[in-house]
């Protein structure tokens, strides 16, 4: 016969109420008596009954992640920032990976839901109007990184600064006396990442009265290195004078684009040069090192937990964070 939480109670000196405290990890525990439990918990082989617990509440002790694809730094680096926090707080974490599927994004947000998840942490790409339609009738606290839709639905979201990060590392090569610059760049249904990077790109040149050539603009690639080495050969084909240097809006895209330059004869830095986004870890190995923007993924993770967690907790939080950046000048960038 299972042991129970009133013999425990006998077992340790303690009431009924201060085990299932020390059970449910309540802080309003002495040390003394908390260490009588655990021991007896310890010595009898105890397992609370976690469903039964998780039924009473209507959910949980787990958070909801919803990721658009797995391989990248990026979101590799941002979820140990999210497992650092969740873990200490004793969240157990659901990852769920869409691979870029609008439809795997809808289908997993009502999964969760189902599932009972405490919260979610939604790593967002385009947002369509079934994703405002579902996040708006889900009904749990979600935090949304990556895209600011905070005009859209009401839930908080923890973004970079992706205009003046791009614009900055438009104008340092720009410092370095580079005139013809081009870009390789993502689709435009990506906000973030497709349009407010192309946008400080634009603002760029603008500022330095530079011309904005067509001929130098690839924006259909898909954040890998394959389409980073497509959109370098296209913009090196269709040019009537090549650019001196390429602005990449990820660091996987600016190391297709040198994969493609020195397949094709040139030198980077010498002929062109290349920066990405991201301060990936292979960016620091490559030959030459690259020269990109450095977002703390790491940091965007606990920042979002912790968000999520005083919305969970009905703490008062910000509607809207966003991180620093700074340029990691490295080896891919000449000076003209």
């Amino acid at each position: 016969m299972a042991i129970t939480i009133k013999e425990i109670a006998k077992l340790s000196g303690v009431s009924k109420s201060t085990v299932s405290r020390v059970i449910n990890n309540a802080e309003s525990v002495s040390d003394k008596a908390r260490s009588k439990v655990q021991k007896v918990i310890e010595e009898t082989g105890y397992i609370p009954n976690s469903i039964a617990k998780d039924l009473k509440k209507n959910s949980t002790d787990s958070i909801g992640i919803i990721i658009p694809r797995i391989n990248t730094n990026t979101i590799s680096s941002a979820v140990e920032g999210i497992s650092n926090i969740m873990y200490d707080n004793g969240y157990s974490l659901l990852l769920t990976n869409t691979r870029l599927d609008i439809k795997e994004e809808i289908k997993y947000l009502e999964l969760l839901k189902e599932k009972r998840v405490s919260g979610i942490l939604f790593f967002a790409t385009e947002v369509t109007q079934k994703h405002i339609e579902t996040l708006n009738k889900i009904n749990l606290p979600i935090v949304v990184l990556g895209q600011d839709i905070s005009d859209m639905v009401n839930f908080p979201s923890v973004i970079h600064d992706d205009f003046n990060s791009a614009k900055d590392i438009v104008e340092y090569l720009v410092g370095y006396g580079h005139q013809r610059i081009a870009y390789i760049g993502v689709q435009e249904k990506d906000v973030a990442v497709g349009q407010l990077r192309k946008k400080g790109y634009v603002e760029a040149l603008k500022n330095n009265d530079l011309e904005l050539k067509q001929e130098y603009i690839y924006t259909k690639s898909d954040f890998s290195i394959s389409s980073g080495y497509e959109g370098m050969k296209k913009i090196v084909k269709n040019s009537k004078e090549l650019p001196t240097a390429v602005f990449a809006v990820t660091d996987s895209l600016a190391i297709g684009a040198i994969k493609y330059l020195k397949d094709s004869g040139y030198k980077v830095p010498e002929d062109i040069s290349v920066v990405g986004i991201g301060n990936s870890d292979i960016s620091s190995w490559m030959t030459p090192e690259l020269t990109t923007v450095d977002y703390d993924h790491l940091k965007s993770g606990e920042e979002a937990s912790e968000l999520l967690l005083k919305y969970i907790s009905g703490d008062e939080f910000e509607d809207k964070l966003i991180m620093d950046y700074h340029i990691v000048e490295r080896n891919s960038v000449k000076k003209i």
